[in-house]
């Protein structure tokens, strides 16, 4: 007995040293590198520069030259426009003032027509530059302000100074859509057009359904490049464009119009309810191919209506027709539609033959995409006269807007991505970000930072572009589909599927290290007692 009593020993010790290497496995190497691998990745993130997004500069400067005839009436409008803008949060003028020359005075005072005196401004001063501005003074108008398509605000004397500051605040620098660009609730004009974006596709859908009975006569690929390339031509510093056209034939949708006598040539019209219309819209886009990439498309459809349904007049919710030489109607970020009909004397004819007003229709249409695209309407003035469109091209000052517009819109877009991103993030642990979201983010932030400066240094066109790589960063990392990876994978599911594998081997190693304090106690114990 005495003889195994050593071995026996040594056999426990061994089993001990053993259950004591397991434990030390598991322990020193096991267990951390389960909690390395089943962690979740994440970059790091700048949520510092996000969480101070409020403490950058919104302010987008632009230029004011104001050119009056002498020193008083120069400072006396120099000061009530500064006046009334000072309390904008948003816009900030850079004024400046000079006296108009005495060759330039005379030629103003002299000519007639208001656009002969835009070519004398013109000639003197540099009317392409974005983001400049000049109110000059002119006397012989009819009104208090007079503003047409450039860059150029006419007004009589100091006396007008009310009606020419209405002018600026609502017609040139539109300071209520702006504001309405970084509210957080949408306005109509924001609930209209479509959302940033660096290009879109034009879409002109021809919408014929009764091919058989009524020939339509309507060069759709050339009204496109007459017209809508004319107009999107002169935006081409906001959006690329691509400009496409196509037929849709037998797509006679069912409008279940009301049959009334009237007094037209016809002796009656076909009423259409207003809330029937938005189902046009799903017949559309099942048969138009308007989904052909990524980018948003703006859809123009003219409706032409058979003989037999001609004329179609929307109706109102009152039932009253809708007083308007053109029967159209606009879906918000979607598109517009004419419903187009023929004349009687072209319904009669043995063979019917229908040539669309052109000039009408597309008119329309442009009209349409003025909204869609973010050219505000320009409400009336009393004392100012806004000349009427000359051509289908926006004004440059609108074009100017426009780029305010967008460049606040895409900023304050990207901000708020970023941030609503940051917070879902301290809210869901187990949302993964990987390199290239983190990349995005960071070019996000930088170019917000980026446009921020740019904005209040006066360069509009540079910050629109910033704006615009900010935006599209944001929204990108926003929608980057492995921040889902592990959406549906939460901490209690993971532990689930983890506790029932590693608690079997638990049990044992717990066991084993009651078992080794005890030994190690008993050794210490009998080490003690020999010495």
């Amino acid at each position: 007995m005495s003889k195994q009593e050593p071995k026996s020993e040594i056999e426990e010790s061994n089993r001990m040293w053993a259950s004591a290497s397991f434990v030390g496995v598991l322990i020193i190497i096991g267990l951390p590198l389960w909690w390395k691998t089943t962690e979740v990745y994440r970059v790091a993130l700048p949520y510092d520069k996000i969480s101070s997004f409020s403490e950058l500069p919104s302010i987008i400067t632009s230029e004011l030259t104001v050119l009056a005839n002498d020193e008083q009436s120069a400072s006396e409008i120099v000061g009530a426009i500064q006046k009334a803008f000072e309390g904008e949060d948003i816009l900030k003028l850079k004024i400046k003032k000079t006296i108009i020359s005495d060759d330039l005075h005379r030629t103003l005072e002299s000519v007639a027509d208001e656009q002969d005196a835009i070519e004398e401004v013109g000639a003197a001063f540099d009317l392409t530059q974005h983001n400049q501005f000049y109110v000059v003074q002119r006397r012989p108008l009819f009104q208090d302000v007079w503003l047409g398509g450039e860059r150029v605000m006419f007004f009589r004397d100091t006396k007008a100074a009310p009606t020419l500051i209405q002018a600026l605040k609502h017609w040139v620098y539109q300071t209520k859509v702006l504001s309405g660009a970084r509210s957080s609730v949408a306005d109509s004009a924001r609930r209209t057009r479509f959302p940033p974006g660096a290009a879109y596709h034009v879409v002109l859908s021809v919408v014929h359904p009764k091919p058989d009975k009524l020939s339509v006569d309507f060069d759709a690929e050339e009204a496109v490049e007459d017209y809508i390339g004319s107009f999107v031509d002169e935006l081409s510093v906001l959006h690329n464009f691509t400009l496409k056209s196509q037929w849709l034939y037998l797509l006679d949708f069912d409008f279940q119009a009301k049959e009334i006598k009237d007094k037209s040539e016809w002796g009656r019209h076909f009423a259409v309810r207003q809330e029937r219309l938005h189902l046009l819209l799903t017949s559309l886009e099942e048969r138009a191919a308007t989904h052909v990439s990524e980018l948003p498309t703006l859809n123009l459809a003219l409706y032409a209506a058979p003989c037999h349904a001609a004329p179609l007049i929307i109706h109102d919710q009152r039932g009253q027709p809708v007083q308007s030489p053109v029967q159209a109607f606009m879906s918000p970020k979607w598109g517009g539609v004419v419903l187009a009909s023929p004349g009687q004397a072209e319904c009669q004819a043995p063979q019917p033959r229908w040539r669309p007003n052109v000039r009408v229709v597309m008119g329309t249409f442009i009209s349409q995409l003025r909204k869609l695209l973010g050219i505000a309407d320009t409400p009336s003035i009393p004392g100012g006269f806004l000349e009427p469109l000359r051509s289908v091209t926006p004004r440059r000052w609108e074009v100017d807007s426009l780029l305010r517009l967008r460049t606040v819109e895409q900023l304050t877009s990207a901000e708020r991505t970023l941030q609503s991103l940051a917070q879902l993030l301290g809210e869901i642990s187990n949302i993964v970000i990987n390199d290239e979201v983190g990349a995005s983010i960071n070019s996000a932030v930088d170019s917000i930072q980026e446009a921020s400066e740019v904005m209040s240094q006066g360069h509009l066109v540079e910050a629109y572009r910033v704006s615009l790589k900010a935006h599209t960063a944001a929204e990108t990392a926003f929608m980057e589909p492995s921040l889902l990876a592990l959406l549906y994978f939460p901490d209690d599911q993971k532990y689930a599927i983890y506790i029932p594998l590693f608690l079997p081997i638990m049990f044992p190693v717990i066991l084993s290290l009651k078992n080794l304090f005890l030994w190690f106690r008993g050794k210490t114990v009998q080490k003690e007692k020999t010495e």
